[in-house]
């Protein structure tokens, strides 16, 4: 009866054990080998960042904002403006006319037979057409003196000149009339003959010179130099 009673105590002593291993889940494994039946726990892996560059001073910079490049249309060139034209040398001009007159009387007897007078001119407006305008006297004398007595010749003239200056630049020209008036006198005395011979009046000249120092326009019994610049 006792060996029955230690028998069937040993025998509920090892349900107990088999009963709590059971409960705790097994048997233990051994330390230091992991148990084929639980798998190994593994960290979550921490999501990579990348590393940043900023410094304690940056500034954070916002986003370019995008630019759309604006489209260049051709457009055609202005035409070109003329070359101003040049100024013209009728402008401000002012010169003399170098008149030349013979003197008829005085050639007969071989006296000086040309009187010689200058009429200075000037351009008298600051546009075209440019007027010109100008006067001057022309006065001869001369005597000639023989045995027999004396003849003597006095020419005074008052002598005018008015037109225009015009003509491309380069090319410009004078336009002129000159008009002579006056009187001339012949006297003569020989051996008790006194003798006076009076002429009066007015003759006229269409001059037209070139713009040239030296230009000369001509006719019988008369001539014109032209001389540039004032006198």
């Amino acid at each position: 009866m006792n060996l029955n009673n230690g028998r069937a105590s040993r025998i509920s002593l090892m349900l107990c054990l088999a009963i709590t291993l059971s409960a705790c889940g097994g048997s233990p494994a051994p330390q230091g080998e992991p148990s084929a039946s639980s798998p190994t726990a593994l960290a979550p892996a921490s999501p990579t960042r990348a590393p940043s560059t900023a410094t304690p001073w940056s500034v954070p910079q916002e986003p370019a904002a995008a630019t759309s490049t604006p489209t260049l249309t051709a457009r055609p060139l202005p035409p070109a403006s003329p070359p101003a034209p040049a100024g013209s040398r009728c402008e401000g001009l002012a010169g003399q006319l170098e008149v030349q007159v013979l003197v008829g009387p005085a050639e007969a007897v071989g006296l000086e037979p040309v009187a010689v007078g200058s009429v200075p001119f000037a351009v008298t407006s600051s546009a075209v057409p440019y007027l010109v305008q100008g006067q001057g006297p022309i006065a001869y004398e001369a005597t000639l003196a023989e045995e027999w007595g004396t003849y003597a010749v006095t020419l005074d003239l008052q002598t005018t000149v008015q037109g225009e200056c015009s003509g491309e630049a380069g090319s410009e020209q004078l336009d002129l009339v000159l008009e002579m008036s006056g009187d001339q006198l012949v006297v003569v005395d020989a051996e008790g003959f006194h003798g006076e011979y009076p002429w009066a009046g007015t003759q006229t000249r269409d001059l037209t010179f070139p713009l040239s120092e030296g230009a000369t326009a001509q006719g019988e019994g008369w001539a014109v130099v032209l001389h540039l610049g004032s006198s």
